[in-house]
């Protein structure tokens, strides 16, 4: 079968509407090849993509993973199917075309505030309930993948009406909650077909009220419990996520600088005259936070990469984007000319300044792992009494609190585990006596970030049938090595709820176990009851597996 739509310089077939999109599936289907779709490529790589033609290397399985694999295989890119149509605007009833950004993704020349779904449904008094970190995400992208944010009083499924699916013979048709499909199509990661657009009952719209604090994790300094059943008028780790709307925590538990920052937020109803004051993750000024994001790229490729040469070849890329960025952010005021300039001028100097520290901390881990915590003291200090940071803004701006981090200079992998909130006390104090006892090999030097999602009705949620903790697990994009694989970083923790008899679900977007795939699927089978069900909606909707990849043939069957 021949398609108007051709595969682009960059590797991907832009289909511009359903139609095109419908002739490659079934071009897939006719010719034996596999098709897949991308958003914004902040999952795993191989997540995404199809598997690479025969003698063709496969990409690396990172997050922001831009190029597709060579090949025959369709990889899709929908950047031009990104409409919005307003069904019902009284009742806030919309349908979304699945490559329509939620905000702006900075790695998409084509993609602004204006054209994302948030501000389009801002400006006619409707909002989302939830939002992940970040709005870089296509529509179908962020559902697809199962991704939300931290809450347990509201959820996405509030949202939800009904999707437009092509499935593996290139048939399409609406499945809304009605149909016994929704709640297996719902999570699905491109497997039980191709979403096109997505149908969505929207929620007034809102403002959030929040503030910011850092605390050490200590019972004497920290306002929650993290570590046990709530004391002294302080909630539990639970308690407190149970009891606010929205929160984010990270966890820094690195002996000298254990402590965590709390991000907070509650709901206000839209009020005719409003003065927002926004999140600002890095403070004020934009040049401050891109030195700051800067500063924050060094200070963690050094501990994660041997060998200055290996250590300073990866921070090029991150002075490039730094530079790219800084004359981004001033070629309006200054023209474009002047602005390369003076961002050429000003990497020229931090590599200048740079260079010995990256030189002698390179050779010289240990007293890097001495230095570490007082530098985690200046970039994230404790906050004065009275000193938070507080905010009040539209929630398609402050909801998602990463969006200022640059996906390159901030780049960061997960592994994001969901555990029955009800276990939480227990799997903190595991964590916490785990990790005082194994030092950086456990704690890494990064953060743990902790969050919240309330019970779901689809089929291969990590919180169907119960609320969740979540914990992700950070793995910086510049680090060597895979966190995934047997003895990786990420393994230690997987291998440690298991044989504490601690049950947890994975995020299916993020790095899942690279190694004993026989034995993961037979653990994952036993925490989801609908484990079989999906698989076999799987293959009656995708009767030639041009969806199914190497990937997820692991991750799903066990085969190897």
């Amino acid at each position: 079968m021949e398609c108007k739509t051709k595969k682009a310089s960059d590797g991907y077939y832009h289909p511009p509407n359903e139609d095109e999109i419908i002739c490659l599936v079934k071009k897939a289907y006719d010719d034996g090849l596999q098709v897949r779709c991308r958003g914004a490529a902040h999952s795993v790589a191989l997540s995404i993509f199809t598997d690479p033609g025969e003698g063709d290397k496969p990409v690396q399985n990172k997050v922001s993973q831009e190029d597709p694999p060579k090949g025959p295989n369709i990889n899709i890119m929908l950047d031009k199917f990104t409409d919005l149509v307003w069904e019902d605007e009284a009742n806030g009833i919309v349908v979304a075309d699945a490559g329509i950004h939620l905000g702006v993704d900075p790695n998409n020349p084509n993609s602004t505030l204006q054209n994302g779904l948030l501000y389009q449904a801002y400006e006619k008094g409707w909002a989302l309930g939830d939002l992940g970190g970040i709005s870089h995400q296509t529509v179908s992208g962020f559902l697809m993948t199962g991704s939300a944010g931290g809450t347990l009083t509201h959820s996405l499924e509030e949202n939800l009406l009904a999707f437009r699916v092509i499935d593996g013979t290139g048939d399409v048709k609406w499945i809304d909650t009605k149909d016994e499909a929704f709640n297996a199509v719902a999570i699905s990661v491109g497997l039980l077909g191709v979403i096109t657009k997505v149908r969505l009952q929207l929620t007034k719209n809102y403002y959030i009220l929040g503030q910011e604090l850092t605390a050490p994790d200590n019972n004497e300094g920290c306002p929650i419990d993290m570590f046990g059943p709530g004391r002294h008028g302080k909630p539990s780790l639970a308690e407190f996520m149970e009891k606010t709307p929205y929160c984010r925590i990270l966890w820094w538990p690195q002996k000298k600088a254990e402590r965590v920052v709390i991000w907070q937020a509650v709901r206000g109803k839209a009020i005719p005259v409003f003065d927002p004051i926004p999140y600002k993750e890095f403070g004020d000024e934009p040049f401050s936070a891109q030195l700051q994001q800067m500063a924050a790229a060094i200070i963690f490729t050094i501990p994660g990469n041997k060998g200055f040469f290996k250590i300073w070849g990866k921070l090029r890329r991150s002075f490039k984007q730094f530079k790219k960025n800084l004359r981004q952010l001033w070629k309006r005021k200054i023209g474009s000319f002047l602005a390369w300039i003076l961002a050429t001028l000003i990497m020229f100097f931090l590599k200048v300044f740079a260079f010995l520290p990256v030189l002698f901390f390179s050779i010289c881990k240990a007293c890097y792992r001495g230095l570490f915590p007082y530098l985690i003291n200046i970039f994230q200090p404790v906050t004065k009494k009275g000193k938070s940071k507080i905010f009040m803004d539209y929630m398609w701006r402050s909801l998602s609190m990463d969006n200022a981090a640059d996906d390159l200079l901030l780049g960061m992998g997960f592994s994001e585990l969901w555990i029955p909130m009800y276990r939480t006390e227990e799997v903190m104090k595991l964590l916490k006596n785990y990790l005082d006892e194994k030092g950086f090999d456990g704690t890494g030097y990064s953060f743990f970030e902790l969050y919240a999602y309330p019970k779901s009705t689809f089929w291969m949620s990590p919180s169907y049938q119960e609320d969740q903790l979540r914990i992700d697990l950070i793995w910086y994009i510049n680090n060597d090595a895979d966190p995934a694989v047997k003895n990786g970083f990420y393994a230690q923790f997987w291998e440690l709820l298991r044989e504490n008899d601690i049950p947890f679900r994975l995020h299916w977007g993020k790095y899942l176990p690279e190694y004993d795939y026989n034995g993961w699927v037979d653990y994952f089978k036993s925490q989801y009851p609908k484990w079989d069900e999906f698989l076999k909606l799987r293959e009656k909707r995708d009767p030639k597996n041009i969806f199914l990849t190497i990937y997820w043939k692991k991750h799903l069957y066990g085969e190897e």
